[in-house]
């Protein structure tokens, strides 16, 4: 085993502490559907913010389960990170496989598949014009097209996976694609109604999250070399945290911006990662990284580097 794998007793999982972490999510759920189904106005809006952040949670919570350390318990892991990834509409094994191979190539930005299409910018102007305006405007593009190219393309994915577990991924894809279809079809104006605007909403919350992790870092290449997998602890220069109040950190982002904490041990769940410590500075703040970031051009925040722009956060 990494010794990098190795985590002290304290910080390992508890399902206890699991299920207390699942108390504002499910909170927000509530609150958020009983606002939005009878009301109007500020009220029906209310709601809609609540439930855009528990979707945010949702995701968070899909990618916790998906490491199979948010429980101590492997299935409880596995049954609940089908019913956030199906709330997050990513399905669970694709994204479990997917984001894997994530944290095994971190640090090697054309072998890692989510970072593997960031290296240059497209030679279309159109396209670059579109992804200036939409990084401008706050159209979560970017968001979506990291969800959509890693997650749901079946041709991306077949390049990566081995054909038993393709296979496995294609088969729950089109068990989620049925579900929405049949969830459509018989509850589609309710859905629309209570949870597409707020769920529209939380596409925006996540992309300003995934957006500060790994984008805008200098991020050596590989350029078809031999090359090998970093310790996890050396990952931790091509990550990036942000900071916010402990209690929004804890209780709302559930440490999911403690990046740099989580790619030096992933296999602690998210409700510890405070505790922690790499002898970093506790920088950027959430609002210099948005005020920095978003004054930028977006071709020059996905597509470039520190080392080209002279920016760093």
């Amino acid at each position: 085993m990494n010794k990098h794998n190795t985590i002290s007793s304290n910080l390992k999982a508890r399902d206890d502490l699991a299920f207390y972490s699942l108390l504002i999510p499910m909170t927000l759920l509530s609150l958020g559907v009983l606002l939005s189904s009878n009301n109007d106005g500020i009220l029906y809006w209310t709601g809609q913010l609540l439930l855009s952040f528990f979707f945010l949670q949702a995701f968070i919570l899909l990618h916790e389960c998906a490491h199979l350390s948010f429980f101590k318990t492997r299935s409880i892991n596995k049954v609940l990170g089908h019913v956030f990834g199906f709330l997050s509409m990513i399905p669970y094994y694709s994204w479990q496989q997917m984001h894997n191979l994530h944290h095994r190539w971190t640090g090697w930005r054309d072998k890692d598949p989510t970072t593997e299409t960031t290296i240059n910018p497209s030679s279309s102007a159109v396209k670059n014009l579109v992804v200036n305006i939409t990084w401008r405007l706050f159209i979560p593009v970017f968001y979506l097209s990291y969800k959509l190219s890693n997650y749901w393309n079946l041709f991306k994915i077949k390049r990566f996976l081995s054909p038993k577990k393709y296979n496995r991924v294609k088969t729950q894809a089109i068990i989620y694609i049925l579900i929405y279809i049949l969830l459509s079809y018989f509850f589609g104006g309710l859905m629309v109604h209570i949870f597409v605007p707020a769920f529209a909403i939380s596409l925006l919350l996540k992309e300003l999250v995934i957006m500060t992790q790994h984008s805008h870092i200098e991020i050596p290449v590989s350029n078809h070399k031999e090359v090998k997998p970093l310790p996890y602890l050396d990952q931790v220069k091509y990550t990036r945290s942000f900071y916010i109040h402990a209690c929004f950190t804890r209780y709302f982002l559930l440490n999911f911006n403690l990046h740099e904490a989580h790619h030096a041990h992933p296999a602690i769940p998210a409700y510890k990662l405070s505790k922690v410590n790499l002898a970093i500075s506790e920088r950027p703040t959430f609002i210099s990284w948005f005020i920095k970031a978003k004054k930028m051009k977006g071709v020059d925040y996905i597509f470039k580097t520190s080392k080209h722009t002279g920016e760093f956060f």
